[in-house]
């Protein structure tokens, strides 16, 4: 069992049983006992964190009770064991997920999915183009010596937002912020206006930032609350390549933020009234920026046969595209990785069971006919993301993933559900490199076919029957998760974007809770190692995140109250210190 104040697993019985017990119609209970005592008896789903590693022949897990949160380890006799414990344990969530049997998976699918629950999965190599070890070990000397000069920084930070929040709450700040705003208007979208506004907003900006580190600066929302009810939080976030500027939604509201030369970020100003074109205000479920930053597509989850363009110049919805009469939108994406670069005013959308291209330059029909595949059966589509070349990945809530090398057809790959919802997929330009996240962990999968002289992907060419592709979980370790004092639920995981360098997709950020975390993506494929992480802790939980536009030095970071920019050299590996809960001070 971990012991916290020690940082280490002290042994409490030298042999223990576990079994596996069936107590309904695809309902497992996993019960841990010695001779003298039961240790624990819980239910087998995805909360439990579970880490099985081959090596040690160990498995690692987390137990919740209302006070706190506990990790067991256990260590088996000989490797019999252990692949009996993998396979029992594996077959038992993968039933419990499905609700169907496991013998309905194909062996090839049984092996990917026992393959996705183990830590020491082999990869492929990562891509010559990438730095040599000399220059990435620079770079993470580089790293290790900005986060000694900022811990400092860091403490001062804390204290100054503990006596802020003596004086008065985020909500109310935010408020007096969103007060002194402009009125709805037009977001400005030339360098000529926001040259000229530069030196009008530089001492405000530097008054906001005065007390702030140098590696981190906020500022508070500019959206403000909803009109009269002044409950709204932070929701959304959008970041711009254009610019500098992010957007951020905030009930019927929109913040602008602007990105400093210094990787700050102040409040710009605010969309007043999210608004359609004959006067209905509603609260954005959906925001993507469009047609060079011109444009905010939205949506409204009341109305999900319909989207919004909203005129960023204007501040205003001038279109509203009805994409389809009977089929209801779920989600969309850019039709290409950095297709917000460009003019292109199509984008492609999701239906619970089909995939097409929106054209709103149609009328009443707005799905491109020869560019869109359904499917008979519910696929239950939940998320998309697409290459450089307009290859598209496609996550479902069963968990499958689906690769597509273009709209309008099947699915050159489908690879299996584990049973969890895809809530987020992200791919990098190439197409190598895929990340699905899932509530308690993220699935990296490594697309390209094995031996494939041509290298080609499975976006390209369907994986052989016998050569599905080794998934990489990434998750936190259960022992961190004690000191986090709750389960994990993940924020969709997202790559740097590196528009000018094929390829050089180096990062992968995400957050649960009130933690931002990342990972090094040429360590986890180096290692095959799943757990080496940073991190960091704000007062409040993250709502959003995602790197700064082309690179991946800054984060942006959304609390319900507050928008903050991070750099990721703050971002530290896990500590007892790190992880345990501010406010509520030590859990053991």
């Amino acid at each position: 069992m971990f012991d916290a104040p020690s940082g280490e697993f002290v042994q409490v019985a030298k042999e223990v049983a576990l079994t596996v017990v069936e107590v309904g119609k695809y309902e497992y209970y996993m019960n841990v006992a010695s001779n003298d005592r039961s240790f624990t008896s819980q239910v087998i789903e995805p909360e439990m964190n579970a880490v099985f590693n081959h090596d040690h022949g160990s498995l690692i897990w987390n137990y919740f009770d209302q006070n706190r949160a506990y990790s067991f380890s256990m260590v088996t006799v000989d490797a019999k064991h252990y692949e009996a414990l993998h396979q029992g344990m594996t077959r038992a969530a993968y039933e419990t997920l499905n609700q169907e049997s496991w013998n309905k998976a194909t062996v090839a699918s049984q092996d990917y999915i026992l393959d996705a629950y183990e830590e020491d999965v082999d990869m492929l190599p990562e891509p010559e183009m990438w730095a040599s070890d000399e220059e990435d070990e620079e770079y993470e000397e580089e790293e290790e010596v900005e986060e000694e000069d900022d811990e400092e920084e860091d403490e001062e930070e804390d204290e100054e937002s503990d006596k802020d929040e003596d004086e008065e709450s985020d909500e109310d700040e935010i408020d007096k912020i969103f007060n002194r705003a402009p009125g709805s208007q037009g977001v400005k979208t030339s360098r000529e206006v926001e040259t000229e506004s530069e030196s009008e907003s530089e001492s405000e900006s530097e008054s906001e930032s005065e007390d702030e580190s140098e590696g981190e600066s906020g500022a508070e929302s500019g959206a403000g609350a909803d009109t009269g009810s002044g409950a709204a939080k932070n929701s959304k976030l959008a970041v711009g390549y254009k610019h500098g500027r992010s957007f951020v939604v905030r009930g019927s509201r929109i913040g602008v933020f602007r990105h400093t030369d210094g990787d700050e970020i102040v409040f710009d100003t605010s969309i007043n009234h999210v608004d359609d074109t004959r006067g209905r205000e509603f609260t954005p479920s959906t925001m993507m920026l469009h047609e060079q930053d011109s444009a905010l597509v939205l949506q409204d989850a009341q109305r999900p046969n319909e989207l919004f363009k909203m005129d960023l110049e204007y501040g205003k919805v001038v279109e509203e595209w009805r994409v389809h009469e009977d089929v209801p939108t779920v989600a969309v994406a850019p039709t290409t990785k950095y297709a917000q670069m460009t003019g292109d005013r199509t984008l492609v959308g999701l239906s619970h069971n089909m995939l097409y291209r929106i054209d709103p330059r149609l009328r009443d029909n707005m799905i491109v006919q020869d560019q869109q595949q359904a499917y008979v059966t519910k696929s239950h589509f939940t998320t998309a993301a697409a290459t450089e070349s307009g290859a598209v990945a496609v996550g479902s809530a069963k968990g499958e993933i689906r690769l597509f090398d273009r709209l309008g057809v099947r699915a050159k790959t489908v690879l299996p559900a584990l049973g969890e919802p895809i809530l987020g997929i992200d791919v990098t330009s190439d197409g190598r490199y895929v990340v699905a996240t899932c509530k308690t962990y993220l699935l990296l999968v490594d697309t390209k076919l094995p031996d494939d002289a041509n290298g080609r992907t499975g976006f390209m060419k369907a994986f052989p029957q016998a050569q599905k592709p080794a998934p990489k979980r990434l998750q936190l370790k259960p022992e961190h998760v004690v000191y986090m004092g709750a389960p994990i639920s993940f924020t969709p995981a997202k790559f740097n974007q590196a528009p000018d360098a094929q390829g050089s997709e180096k990062t992968i950020v995400t957050s649960t809770g009130p933690f931002v975390v990342t990972w090094n993506l040429r360590r986890v494929l180096g290692t095959g190692r799943g757990d080496a992480y940073h991190i960091k802790q704000y007062q409040d939980t993250v709502v959003a995140d995602n790197f700064r536009f082309g690179q991946d030095r800054s984060i942006v970071v959304t609390l319900p109250n507050d928008v903050l920019s991070v750099k990721r050299s703050q971002l530290a590996k896990p500590t007892r210190e790190s992880l345990m809960i501010r406010s509520s001070g030590s859990l053991l």
